[in-house]
């Protein structure tokens, strides 16, 4: 999760080289929260351009001057430029893959955040911190992080963000083997979803929808029980092609035909597979087109087996009947 450090971010060099200008005439004239505004800004930039080592440089001095400027400005706008600034260094270890330097600054931020009595700051920083607990394997702390969060949400009436956090309960959950409690947390996200969507509309919900289907679809393969996870599949895919999201579409075809061959429906297998190979071609997504050729091959090696099997059953069949009549005559 990444907290958008401030509005209007940049997202290209001619901006960025303008915001260094900012910068170096904010500094001239000892404008200091000019200067943490600047800072600020250049390490989103280069976040969103993936460049998190320099994105680290300028969030690092946001926060030495935020901490530096608090007796000046007073204790609260410091407190949170500090807050603001750690998010930063917390978001781009994390996208660096040093997630434990990234736990350390997240810890940092919420500790902040609880001192000042931020409490949507305090659900997205539990939120990271789950995140990055999870991509470590540590489910169990993801899990209380996550638990913490969905209160906050609940207490703010954030229907989105509680949204997220059951889906992201659901997701740990399933990673632990607890195909149960991820499928109580799938649906209530899914009942959440809809009823956002009946409230208010918006794609963003439907879409939430589609993946709390398919995340249902997901524990119930695994427990099994393939034919609800057909179901819930399906009901993803309907949601995927209104929404006219393809690479989405393409993932539910995929895992939609995976299921119907663990049920032995192998035509309407193949079919799904080659819907999904279709869009993954056009795509350009070579790697999930190779996966995808790779399940046609096997599909249709078992189904040759299945008929080389059943033709050589039906021959030792005919044959066993000719020796029992030529052994009576």
């Amino acid at each position: 999760m990444t907290e958008v450090i401030r509005s209007g971010s940049l997202n290209n060099i001619e901006s960025i080289e303008f915001e260094k200008r900012c910068l170096h005439k904010a500094r001239e004239i000892g404008d200091r929260l000019g200067e943490v505004n600047c800072l600020g800004s250049l390490g989103n930039a280069y976040h969103s351009l993936g460049e998190y080592h320099l994105a680290i440089e300028f969030y690092q001095q946001w926060l030495d001057i935020a901490r530096d400027i608090g007796d000046a400005y007073g204790v609260q706008s410091q407190r949170l430029g500090e807050a603001k600034s750690l998010s930063g260094l917390g978001n781009a270890y994390q996208s660096l893959g040093k997630y434990q330097r990234a736990i350390e600054y997240y810890q940092q931020w919420l500790s902040i955040t609880r001192k000042i009595g931020d409490w949507t700051g305090e659900g997205i920083c539990l939120g990271s911190l789950g995140n990055t607990y999870e991509y470590l394997g540590k489910y169990e702390q993801a899990i209380e992080c996550y638990q913490q969060w969905l209160s906050i949400t609940r207490k703010l009436g954030d229907w989105t963000g509680e949204c997220i956090c059951l889906g992201s309960l659901g997701n740990t959950y399933e990673s632990l083997g607890h195909y149960q409690l991820a499928i109580e947390f799938y649906q209530q996200w899914l009942y959440l979803a809809r009823s956002i969507c009946d409230a208010y509309g918006g794609q963003s919900q439907r879409n939430g929808e589609a993946m709390a289907l398919s995340g249902l679809g997901n524990a119930y393969n695994a427990l099994g029980q393939y034919q609800r996870a057909v179901e819930f599949y399906q009901y993803s895919l309907e949601i995927r092609r209104d929404l006219d999201d393809q690479n989405a579409e393409a993932n539910a075809w995929f895992n939609l035909g995976l299921v119907l061959e663990k049920i032995n429906r192998e035509s309407e297998a193949m079919d799904a597979f080659c819907h999904a190979r279709e869009i993954y071609h056009a795509m350009g997504l070579d790697a999930s087109l190779q996966d995808c050729n790779h399940a046609i091959e096997l599909l249709s090696q078992n189904v040759a087996s299945t008929a080389s099997r059943f033709w050589l059953g039906r021959w030792l069949s005919h044959l066993s009947q000719l020796l029992k009549t030529g052994s009576n005559q």
